[in-house]
């Protein structure tokens, strides 16, 4: 069966450090929950959420269903420039790909905030149907921090499942990472370095 995709130029990409503070958030792929806290007071880098957004609905196009994973990051030795904490992330991708992962779409965001130090969050869409647990990748990330002499991990409840043909789900994974986009603590790096990024994989149709 053929599926119709949303048509993609509809709605355009936001510009650099848009924030919004209601508490959803339409694309021409869908409206979604979003977290901007209980009193609707905290701020939402929408040009950070869009394109994450991209990179789930991409994988979905691939995947009848996509896990979602949240992982955290802190390190005394992380510098503005990003570099360790994107060796860091090569190193997952690279075991994910030997665990029969041939996708790994991601979004990352680096924060400073009453710290010193620089930290980050990190949210990764796996193909859900060689994932069930969150388990083995929490574990392996603690193992690449242990290996690089960084600060011990911990894990982050709410790794929704996300399905394809059940929208519901796409807007409270949505929901939960949103929190990745917040407006505080962003800003703190070189002038060129990056407070984000994300994986590029490519929406496609479905057959």
């Amino acid at each position: 069966m053929s599926i119709t995709l949303p048509n993609k130029t509809h709605i355009k990409k936001p510009a650099k450090g848009s924030v919004t503070y209601d508490g959803t958030f339409a694309t021409d792929l869908g409206e979604y929950s979003i977290n901007v806290g209980r009193k609707g007071t905290d701020g939402i880098r929408t040009d950070m959420l869009y394109p994450a957004i991209r990179q789930m609905e991409a994988m979905l196009s691939y995947h009848n269903k996509v896990y979602q994973i949240r992982l955290e990051s802190h390190s005394p030795k992380y510098e503005a420039d990003n570099k360790e904490f994107v060796t860091m992330l090569a190193r997952l991708k690279g075991w994910l790909h030997g665990k029969g992962h041939k996708r790994v779409a991601y979004l990352w965001v680096r924060e400073k905030e009453t710290s010193k130090a620089y930290h980050y969050h990190l949210v990764v869409w796996l193909n859900g149907n060689l994932i069930r647990s969150p388990d083995s990748v929490y574990r392996r990330w603690d193992e690449l921090h242990k290996e690089r002499g960084h600060s011990h991990t911990y894990w982050v409840k709410s790794t929704p499942m996300v399905h394809r043909g059940l929208p519901e789900t796409h807007s409270k994974a949505v929901h939960v990472f949103s929190y990745l986009c917040k407006e505080r603590g962003k800003g703190y790096g070189h002038r060129y370095s990056r407070d984000f990024s994300t994986s590029l994989i490519k929406y496609q149709g479905v057959k």
